[in-house]
């Protein structure tokens, strides 16, 4: 029975010790880990490709649209938006193929803070912060 006790502890005492250390990490470099996801105020080893990956998002007619001005080919292409409420809950979400403009609308969200995301398939995983 003590050997349990001292094992769930010592879990206990690791989790909890890796949890602050996430949290640090988190703090230090935002609320994304860099070379993961990418935003305009860390675009990472992508610098020079943020303007043609980072979703815009535009308001008008109580609807909410999303867009990458990426060119779209075979070889390269944006894969999918998705439109996700600060808690986590997922507002909307396209798939592209590379025939298609990378362009999505959704019905305007309640107020507070989102993120559209759009993914690349060289070129990884785009974060736009908004607020509605």
């Amino acid at each position: 029975m003590t050997n349990r006790r001292v094992f769930i502890k010592s879990a206990l005492a690791l989790a909890a010790g890796l949890s602050l250390g996430v949290r640090k990490a988190l703090a230090e470099t935002g609320p994304f880990p860099s070379n993961i996801v990418y935003t305009a105020d860390d675009p990472g080893q992508w610098a020079k490709k943020a303007p043609i990956h980072l979703p815009q998002v535009s308001m008008a007619d109580g609807k909410l649209t999303v867009q990458t001005k990426h060119p779209m080919s075979e070889d390269h292409f944006i894969v999918r938006h998705t439109v996700v409420g600060a808690d986590g809950k997922v507002i909307g979400a396209q798939v592209f193929t590379p025939k298609d403009k990378p362009v999505s609308t959704y019905d305007l969200p309640p107020k507070g803070e989102y993120y559209a995301t759009s993914f690349c398939n060289l070129h990884d995983f785009w974060v736009t912060k908004f607020t509605v």
